[in-house]
């Protein structure tokens, strides 16, 4: 059975339910959101400690540990099936070459770095942060890190090793503040893919969508077919989100994409409007338990024949590796035209390695930048997670033939910058979007949803 949305009030009964389910809702975000902290940079650049009292680490977890002078710690979100055989390759690899010195895992489990970021932050604040730490390049590391102080510049290693003609000017710019170059890319991802079960389409003589009409489309006919059409993990809220960033990126143009996250447009124009309505139409053809599944819990189940499709990242190519199935064989990967140009856009996610500017061991951290900077390491690290090489000085060759797809993609598409994973916004609007929308997956007003996003909007953006 699929999930419903909730009908049109028709009387003073239905009234009541849709107060009663409104205030559920609400009630969950905010107890959500009150766990994460605020630690969000305003116009002044200064760090916000609000909520940071209440958070308390574990007192054995590897994020808590106290490390001696010869011990390297990493700390990451990098913990579901794909992302963590690459880390472990990362870590193993780099201490067979290091033996004078103790590498510690500290990841932190938790999609998007959901979990990990409120742990990172909360140990920066108390001037005990790890050696090295995974960070969204662009805003989220410009305006969170960068902003509040937090972070040692690596320029002097950035022109010591000559990566400035190693990497792509855009991707360059975004790990690069007032002449500064603050993180080392080590991943290219590609928000907007689409997954699809290649055995169950095949089944029915489906095709994948190229559009979100096709997408509304093919939802609904695996709906009368009886199959779940389109997994969905949103416990962690973003994954929510992550599919209306998706369709916007098909709906607006390229130019009013970066409009409205430069806080230089309306979110109340007509492509967050249509994009609303798409959600509206694909949204009661999801599985009934996503609010209780992670992303990749989403993806296991595509992978068990259990739902067609699931709107997520390359991330995900990790996750169908990790499990043996083959691309092109066992699953498919789709995306969606824009609707302006005619073309898909890429929508760009990049992880990087920053310094903390109170690191304890900067020898030891530099060693590992160096180390996850050579061309060998980032193409093996990058074909486990499903990613493209930041570099672009590896042969496409010595790539997957879905890696290389995907970097000829970057070459040649508009690239826009995700909303959702760090590129695009400062974090506080991305916590206060994903509450606004997960309330949007239950109450299903686009009215208010609209009002509510400008809102935050002229809060946040502007």
């Amino acid at each position: 059975m699929k999930p419903k949305m909730i009908e049109p009030l028709m009387n003073k009964q239905k009234l009541n339910k849709r107060k009663i389910l409104k205030i559920f809702a609400v009630v969950f975000m905010l107890l959500f959101l009150s766990s994460q902290m605020s630690f969000m940079t305003g116009a002044s650049g200064t760090a916000s400690a609000a909520g940071a009292e209440g958070f308390e680490l574990q007192e054995n977890s590897p994020a808590s540990l106290d490390l001696d002078p010869g011990q390297l710690e990493i700390f990451s979100w990098w913990t579901a099936p794909g992302e963590k055989q690459g880390l472990d390759l990362l870590m193993e690899s780099f201490q067979s070459e290091h033996t004078e010195m103790e590498v510690v895992n500290a990841a932190v489990e938790g999609g998007a770095g959901v979990n990990a970021k409120d742990v990172l932050k909360m140990r920066l604040l108390r001037g005990s942060p790890p050696d090295a730490f995974q960070v969204h390049a662009g805003a989220e590391l410009k305006e969170t890190f960068v902003a509040g102080d937090y972070l040692h510049p690596l320029t002097s290693l950035w022109e010591e090793k000559g990566w400035q003609d190693l990497y792509p000017p855009e991707l360059k710019e975004m790990v690069r503040q007032n002449g500064e170059y603050y993180a080392l890319p080590v991943t290219v991802h590609r928000a907007n893919r689409i997954w699809y079960d290649r055995r169950l389409l095949e089944k029915y003589d489906l095709s994948p969508p190229a559009s979100p009409e096709e997408l509304v489309e093919l939802v609904n006919e695996l709906d009368e077919r009886g199959e779940t059409p389109l997994a969905l993990g949103s416990r962690n809220l973003w994954p929510t989100t992550h599919i209306f960033e998706v369709l916007l990126a098909s709906v607006a143009s390229p130019a009013d994409y970066r409009s409205l996250v430069a806080g230089e447009r309306s979110w109340q124009s007509p492509e967050v409007e249509r994009t609303l309505e798409y959600m509206q139409e694909i949204l009661p053809h999801i599985n009934e338990d996503h609010a209780g599944l992670s992303w990749h819990e989403a993806c296991e189940l595509v992978r068990e024949e259990e739902a067609a499709l699931t709107v997520m990242g390359t991330w995900a190519r990790g996750y169908f590796t990790a499990h043996g199935l083959e691309e092109g064989e066992d699953y498919g990967r789709a995306a969606l035209q824009n609707q302006k140009t005619g073309e898909p856009v890429f929508q760009l996610v990049v992880d990087t390695f920053a310094m903390p500017a109170e690191a304890g061991n900067q020898g030891y951290t530099q060693s590992w930048l160096e180390f996850t900077a050579r061309p060998d390491i980032q193409r093996q690290f990058t074909e486990i997670l499903g990613a493209v090489p930041p570099r672009s000085d590896i042969p496409e060759e010595e790539l997957t033939s879905a890696i290389a797809a995907e970097l000829r993609e970057l070459r040649r598409r508009d690239s826009v910058p995700s909303i959702v994973h760090g590129a695009a916004v400062r974090e506080v609007f991305v916590s206060a979007l994903n509450e606004k929308l997960n309330v949007f997956l239950y109450e299903n007003d686009i009215d208010e949803t609209l009002e509510e996003l400008e809102n935050i909007a002229e809060i946040y953006l502007r």
